[in-house]
């Protein structure tokens, strides 16, 4: 098991075309390096803090993805209730 993912380890990946990641990641800003990507998928409690918190630098990445066209699903893992719904 692993606690996180340099994400910059994935930047010489260069045809990546998906991403699904059920951990942590750090340099998030290198999802923007990924040339290929089409979709990114994440099921984190603290991610999904960080991108549906405005002017946070984790969602100025992920709206950056989006306005590039790449399809952006961010999910938590544990909430309470009401439960959130995803950010997309």
């Amino acid at each position: 098991m692993i606690g996180k993912v340099d994400v910059r380890t994935l930047v010489s990946f260069r045809k990546l075309k998906s991403l699904n990641l059920s951990t942590g990641m750090n340099h998030i800003e290198a999802l923007l390096d990924l040339p290929a990507l089409k979709e990114v998928r994440v099921l984190n409690d603290e991610i999904y803090s960080e991108v549906t918190t405005a002017r946070t630098p984790t969602r100025r990445i992920f709206e950056a993805l989006k306005d590039r066209g790449v399809r952006v699903w961010v999910h938590w893992v544990s909430a309470t209730e009401p439960t959130p719904p995803a950010f997309e």
